[in-house]
């Protein structure tokens, strides 16, 4: 199976639980960067976001198998959070570490 880099984007208030639940189920690092969305999709946005017009999230990151991703996502969807998250997995064709 191949790698794939696999993004969640919640709100902030839901990062630890995204993380944590991550971290029970692989034991691949996990990326946290924090992101500002502006844009016309607010389905995901609280309502002080959505007088905003700005949305703050996180992007969440991993590099997994491909034959775990359904598992990680369908944990994290069953994880208690406030927002809804977003994912996308794209294929990494290579990746390495240059000491």
């Amino acid at each position: 199976m191949a790698d794939v880099l696999l993004t969640f984007h919640c709100a902030l208030p839901d990062t630890e639980i995204v993380t944590d639940t991550l971290r029970a189920c692989s034991q691949t690092p996990v990326h946290i960067s924090e992101k500002t969305v502006r844009g016309w999709d607010y389905a995901d946005a609280s309502t002080a976001e959505q007088v905003s017009g700005l949305l703050r999230r996180h992007a969440v990151e991993l590099i997994v198998d491909e034959k775990s991703l359904t598992d990680l996502v369908d944990a994290v969807s069953a994880a208690k959070r406030e927002l809804p998250v977003r994912w996308h997995a794209v294929p990494v064709l290579t990746h390495g570490r240059a000491a």
